[in-house]
């Protein structure tokens, strides 16, 4: 098992403060600093600097403190599997906003015969990851980029991206593909940040030279579902998976924007620790979704 100071590093680089770790673990801060550079010494590692009085984390550290929440999290389970080796095991998972609207649901009743105790964290693709990274949760099912480097994952499967708007918008009179200036003078509804599917849409400004701000008015809404009521009752453009929207457009109240050379794809994944002990039971998870 760890040692206490390799927890309370872990603790450190959760928190980003020696103080905020003293108080969680009812310690000085000076106590906690002499942990740390005990652990460094020990190590023979720099595992922390400061620039402008700002904690900051090696490139050493952050490996260390991924490490040993993933060490922490998994040697838990394990124990518990080998105790009771027929007992269902639990499952935390994470997903994000956007996937909870249109995956989650079947991903929850393909498992829920299979483990007795289900528990779901919903966020932002940042938010999934930092779960992930911290033990918080057994894997995520995320839209949006990650470092693959860091992660192990399967990818489930390829979404379409599209643009959407209300379906009276003038905006559709056209009867040219869109271009994207013809856009910006719309109202423009968007994800809030740390949202993948944010990132997807401004990657694809970023192409185009263009940001989000370059629109006339920009409204940030955090889930889709208010987002959605928004566009329905007359507001704006958007742009999603097109499953969010997929009963909306085959009622007709939605129509999805003709826009020139935007033909987007996304991969929609299950990621996990990086050579996690349960990669083969992930993976089968991720086969059954399919």
């Amino acid at each position: 098992m760890l040692d206490k100071k390799m927890h309370t590093f872990a603790l450190l680089a959760t928190t980003g403060s020696y103080t905020a770790t003293a108080q969680q673990l009812f310690l000085t801060q000076p106590a906690i600093t002499l942990q740390i550079k005990a652990l460094e010494a020990e190590l023979g590692l720099a595992l922390v600097s400061y620039q402008h009085a700002q904690l900051n984390f090696t490139a050493a550290g952050q490996q260390l403190a991924r490490y040993i929440n993933k060490t922490d999290h998994e040697s838990q389970e394990l124990l518990d599997q080998l105790k009771a080796p027929t007992k269902k095991r639990s499952l935390t998972l994470g997903c994000t906003r956007s996937l909870s609207s249109f995956l989650l649901a079947d991903v929850l009743h393909q498992l829920q015969s299979q483990h007795k105790n289900i528990q779901c964290q919903i966020g932002n693709t940042n938010t999934i990851l930092k779960a992930l990274t911290a033990g918080d949760i057994d894997f995520g099912l995320v839209e949006g980029n990650f470092d693959k480097s860091q992660y192990d994952f399967v990818t489930l499967r390829r979404e379409p991206f599209i643009g959407v708007t209300y379906a009276n918008n003038p905006l559709l009179a056209a009867t040219q593909p869109l271009s994207l200036a013809a856009l910006l003078a719309q109202t423009l509804l968007v994800r809030e940040s740390g949202s993948g599917t944010r990132e997807i849409f401004q990657n694809w400004l970023t192409m185009q030279n263009a940001r989000i701000a370059d629109f006339q008015q920009v409204i940030e809404i955090a889930t889709p579902t208010p987002l959605i009521q928004l566009l329905t009752s007359g507001v704006g453009i958007s742009f999603m998976y097109r499953s969010l929207v997929t009963a909306e457009l085959a009622q007709g109240k939605l129509v999805e924007l003709p826009l020139r050379g935007f033909d987007l794809q996304h991969e929609i994944n299950l990621v996990y620790l990086k050579d996690s002990y349960f990669a083969a039971q992930y993976q089968a998870i991720a086969a059954q979704i399919n």
